[in-house]
């Protein structure tokens, strides 16, 4: 008699349950847009310890809002769950050594945890614009615990040195990168901690990683997940998508391609 056979390997919506889990080892956690504004509306769905959200805005939120936030600045999307609002200053500076972590988006990051968000090539004539850090910068920082979320199948954005510095965590900060493939600890000896063998591209990763004299000797078999969160997922992408998120589209086409 055969078991019931393994649900086929989800990389995006995997990748955002485990960002999620980020949220939920509880505290108060600082949010960046893209990835983490879904990652933390998600967070709220899973089990966990109690966490707050802090949006760059000035916005803690205590709960699940009524919508996935466009930006971190969508108050109608959130305010039902808000419990207090300050200053970008204040939030950025006065509080970031107070946040247990700071979750924020890795478009293209490097073996040292410094993200390029600003440009490709020449400052003065660039060939690529690209959206800038925001807050990032100072908050990343000050922070004392530094998530860097990477969800695209890009293996170029992951580099040795990044071609602009945006953002760099502290010299003694820890850093971790997740990816679609896995989760990598970043800065003076990077290594390989999580891998998703079973998905699509992760020798490549693991490729990768070595090119960027990244340790991959003994990574760990990615934790499971489960269908509930999965389903959780699923339901959180699909609202982004309607909400005009272009990362959840392509999430979701990549469900449907394996159904």
């Amino acid at each position: 008699m055969t078991g019931t056979p393994a649900p086929p390997p989800t990389p995006t919506v995997d990748f955002l349950v485990r960002a999620a889990r980020e949220f939920r080892l509880g505290g108060w956690v600082f949010t960046g847009f893209h990835w983490p504004v879904l990652a933390g509306h998600l967070a709220h769905a899973l089990d966990g310890a109690p966490f707050v959200q802090v949006f760059e805005a000035g916005a803690a939120c205590w709960g699940t809002g009524r919508a996935v936030p466009t930006s971190t600045t969508d108050y109608p999307a959130y305010a039902d769950a808000q419990g207090w609002t300050g200053s970008t200053t204040d939030v950025l500076l006065a509080m970031a050594h107070r946040f247990h972590r700071v979750v924020l988006d890795a478009g293209n990051v490097d073996v040292r945890g410094h993200v390029n968000s600003s440009f490709l090539g020449p400052r003065r004539q660039p060939t690529v614009r690209l959206p800038g850090g925001g807050g990032a910068p100072d908050i990343a920082a000050r922070a004392r615990d530094l998530v860097w979320l990477h969800g695209g199948a890009d293996l170029r954005r992951l580099q040795a040195e990044v071609e602009h510095t945006t953002a760099a965590p502290g010299p003694d900060t820890p850093v971790r990168l997740h990816t679609r493939w896995g989760l990598v600890r970043l800065g003076r000896r990077p290594e390989l901690v999580e891998l998703a063998a079973e998905l699509p591209g992760s020798e490549e990763f693991v490729e990768r990683l070595r090119e960027l004299n990244v340790a991959t000797d003994h990574p760990v078999p990615r934790p499971p997940i489960a269908d509930r969160e999965r389903s959780a997922a699923a339901r959180v992408l699909e609202e982004a998508a309607d909400r005009g998120y272009a990362v959840a589209r392509r999430a979701l086409s990549e469900l449907e391609s394996l159904r």
